[in-house]
């Protein structure tokens, strides 16, 4: 179901590795970082979340999809564990009022190459995020803050 666009985007994405997250890992500004890979999204952000006792906040607007994701996720082509994941940790995500089924799906998404989830000093993530696309990851992006609260995971759109 995919565009011919949409599918070599895929392919890029998907066979890239988290080479950057070694480098990463040796600047004291990143505080945590894990790769996203079969519980989601969510479910690697509420592990940061509880690992740290802060909330993580995520914005859906700056989340970088692959092209299709959301129509294809609005056409309900989404995965069983994407369901599973979600019955398994619902209780620690707070979702906005009238959040669609389908961006629940994509953010619960299991992934087999997923990108790499960092938490760092505020001040420095445009600096961190700067260097990840120069190093060739062009769709770095910051998607979220975190703050003092129950250890959680709550989305913003």
């Amino acid at each position: 179901m995919l565009s011919s666009a949409a599918y070599a985007d895929m392919m890029a994405s998907t066979t890239l590795l988290n080479r950057i997250g070694a480098d990463l890992a040796r600047d004291p500004a990143v505080h945590a970082m894990t790769d996203v890979t079969g519980f989601g999204l969510l479910g690697h952000g509420l592990e940061m979340a509880r690992g740290s006792n802060l909330s993580l906040i995520i914005r859906t607007d700056d989340l970088p999809l692959l092209p299709d994701a959301a129509m294809l996720a609005q056409q309900k082509f989404v995965t069983g564990a994407s369901l599973r994941n979600w019955d398994s940790y619902a209780d620690g995500v707070v979702p906005p009022p009238g959040l669609p089924d389908w961006w629940r799906h994509l953010l619960t998404d299991p992934q087999t190459s997923g990108g790499l989830l960092i938490a760092c000093e505020a001040g420095r993530a445009h600096e961190l995020r700067g260097r990840i696309v120069d190093a060739g990851y062009p769709r770095a992006s910051i998607i979220g803050r975190v703050a003092v609260g129950t250890p959680s995971v709550l989305i913003e759109s």
